[in-house]
């Protein structure tokens, strides 16, 4: 790209001295001239056919490299995000998230489509004229080595007081994508609230924000520009004058004066093009450097590049003096717990809210690694596994299912693309999804909208445990899979549940007491301790214990 921008401009310049000895031919006019002269004018022709072949050959490779920029920076940005931990993504927006990325690529294809086509060009094209300049006479290059620092200075003052402007600017940005992403994402509480004035009154109030910064910020450019075209009068009227002076004088030829003042005037109107155009760089610099710190985010869970990739998983897990602190939190969420939840059982985890139940769910994901303490996967430390290899042999059935914009079909399939219909059928009838998929308007193509707006809860639930069920995982977490849900759907869904329990290790994060009786062994946990361990007839029968008293409480209706 740059030997094709060298070649551009060296054969660019060919044009304009061609026109200076034709004019000093004319000047000097002789017959025995004539033919010299139609050269040359066949010469400017021919030159002029060169530069457009060399451009066309320039912007082929240009709009080739920023195709190519444009395909690379989204699909780099998305592979970061999707591989970045869970600890990043629930510290950051969506909206701030996908704003990042977006603005960041448009600026950089915008940045590279401007220093192809004019920076590039006009740096070489500067540096191609003062040469020349100085080789017609020491004192045009003289005047041109001058101004162009001070018109560079000028720039680089400009845009030092414009930085911390568009900084501010870029993260009103970023907060406005954030303001619109949450009103679209919450519709539903926005709507049944009738906070709609609300959302467009705060989300007005950033753009106007933004609309004052970005006028302050452009008044202010436009200030620095009357200096810039002061600068650029300044070195036109040097040049100019020291021409006429020199032709006066007999120093150089009209031709001479035609062919310095075409190329200086060419290289000026240049450098003030440039100097827009770094002003807009530098503008983008904000977006650029925003994506490229996206681009430099470590994820908080290291996975080793030779990580053990077993065949096969029992489902043996072991928690040892485990401690785990949110970020943003001072309290831990988990405090020296300790437990084993054995292979082929059914092992179910209770206690109040906040009590670090779903944080364990997410550790034995490796969501998230432990601040203190151990966590053993068949008695081996999870942070020796690969992270991809041991999660696949883990399906979890959240509380509140993610549910794609696509067909019930992709929905279940996720867990495993390769399925066959047959497959994916059989798992949506295990999980009692049948009966409600039958009624649909397409079936199992039928697309539910996004995050499942065309679903009810229960749905959701049994489209998520058919997903778990089509992953075939060897280790299944139910995580409050029932708690939202009407007494038909949390029959249909522990129905579901009991099917697929046999040969599994298999983990219930629940409230409801009744989910969960007949466990192999039951773990309660209150502020992030394990109070409480056994089956639940032990547990009942220890009247002073946490279970107890929450048994006592459910049966007496007291809570849920």
């Amino acid at each position: 790209m740059f030997l094709l921008i060298v070649v551009s401009e060296l054969v660019q310049l060919a044009g304009p001295y061609l026109l200076k000895m034709v004019i000093d031919a004319i000047a000097n006019f002789r017959k025995e001239e004539m033919g010299r002269i139609i050269l040359l004018i066949a010469a400017m022709f021919l030159t002029n056919q060169a530069v457009s072949l060399v451009n066309f050959l320039t912007d082929r490779k240009i709009f080739w490299i920023l195709a190519d920029v444009e395909r690379y920076l989204p699909v780099n940005a998305q592979k970061k995000m999707v591989f970045l931990s869970l600890g990043y993504h629930e510290k950051e927006n969506t909206g701030n998230k996908i704003s990042k990325i977006q603005r960041g690529v448009d600026k950089v294809v915008n940045l590279l489509g401007n220093l192809f086509w004019d920076v590039g060009p006009t740096v070489i094209q500067i540096v191609f004229t003062a040469a020349i300049l100085f080789w017609v006479n020491w004192r045009f290059g003289a005047i041109f080595l001058l101004f162009v620092p001070l018109f560079a200075v000028q720039t680089l003052r400009l845009n030092r007081q414009l930085y911390p402007l568009r900084k501010a600017r870029y993260d009103k940005y970023e907060v406005s994508s954030g303001q619109m992403a949450q009103a679209i994402i919450n519709i539903n509480t926005v709507k049944s609230f009738v906070q709609e004035n609300r959302e467009v009154k705060e989300f007005k109030k950033i753009r106007e924000d933004i609309r004052r910064t970005s006028l302050f910020e452009f008044y202010k450019m436009l200030n620095y520009n009357l200096s810039r075209n002061f600068v650029i009068d300044l070195g036109r009227l040097s040049i100019l004058a020291l021409s006429i002076y020199l032709v006066w004088i007999g120093g150089i030829t009209i031709g001479s004066l035609v062919f310095v003042i075409t190329i200086s005037e060419k290289a000026l109107l240049s450098l003030y093009r440039v100097s827009r155009l770094y002003d807009r760089v530098m503008e983008s610099s904000e977006a650029v450097e925003r994506l490229f710190k996206l681009s430099e985010e470590e994820s908080d869970i290291v996975n080793l590049p030779d990580g053990l990739k077993p065949e096969k998983i029992i489902g043996l897990i072991e928690f040892k003096k485990v401690d785990y602190i949110y970020k943003e939190s001072k309290q831990k969420a988990l405090d020296g717990v300790s437990f084993k939840i054995e292979p082929d059982c059914v092992t179910a985890i209770i206690g109040p809210s906040g009590g670090g139940k779903t944080t364990v769910a997410r550790m034995i994901y490796r969501h998230y690694d432990p601040t203190h303490g151990e966590i053993l996967l068949d008695q081996r430390s999870l942070k020796k596994y690969d992270l991809y290899a041991f999660r696949k042999a883990i399906a979890i059935v959240p509380q509140e299912v993610e549910i794609f914009n696509a067909s019930v079909r992709d929905n279940i399939a996720y867990a495993n693309p390769e399925a066959t219909f047959e497959e994916i059928v059989e798992a949506a009838k295990t999980a009692n999804a049948e009966e409600f998929i039958a009624k649909l308007s397409q079936g199992y193509e039928t697309l539910v909208g996004e995050r499942g707006i065309k679903l009810s809860g229960g749905q959701r639930q049994r489209i998520g445990i058919a997903r778990a069920i089509l992953a075939n995982p060897r280790v299944l977490i139910f995580d409050e899979a029932t708690s939202n849900l009407d007494s038909y759907s949390e029959r249909l869904i522990q129905e579901a549940m009991a099917k697929i329990r046999r040969d599994k290790t298999v983990i219930i994060i629940a409230h409801r007491l009744s989910t969960i009786k007949k466990a192999d062994k039951i773990l309660v946990l209150e502020n992030g301790r394990l109070v409480e361990e056994g089956n639940h007839q032990s547990l009942a029968k220890a009247g002073g214990g946490l279970y107890a008293r929450l048994l006592k409480l459910q049966e007496m209706g007291d809570v849920v």
